[in-house]
């Protein structure tokens, strides 16, 4: 069941957050920039084991992982955290956009779920 949906940003640098209700566990998407894909994904079981494939070339993992962990000590519930988020020849800065929009993302999802 899906329970939030969060999108922050516009064009080219629009950032969504989806997360849905999976038995116990949680599932969460972030996706955004011109091309929506999976780049990573990041499961997360105890605060200590945590594991993450990408695709070759992606660098999502580090959005991945680093939302996992945030939501994960929120929540304290099985995770997994798919991501990807791209825009073609981005420079360092819209790159920074990126990764802010997704922690934004973040912070108002875990704000809703108090």
């Amino acid at each position: 069941m899906k329970y939030a949906d969060v999108k922050v940003g516009e064009g080219r640098y629009t950032v969504v957050l989806e997360c849905y209700k999976i038995g116990k566990d949680r599932l969460c998407i972030i996706k955004g920039g011109e091309e929506e894909h999976i780049g990573s994904a990041t499961l997360i079981e105890e605060k200590d084991y945590v594991q993450t494939i990408s695709k070759k070339g992606h660098k999502d993992y580090i959005i991945s992982e680093r939302i996992a962990h945030i939501i994960y000590d929120r929540i304290g519930k099985d995770l997994l955290v798919v991501c990807g988020v791209h825009i073609e020849n981005a420079t360092q800065d819209e790159i920074d956009i990126l990764v802010q929009n997704a922690q934004k993302c973040v912070n108002i999802f875990l704000k809703e779920k108090k």
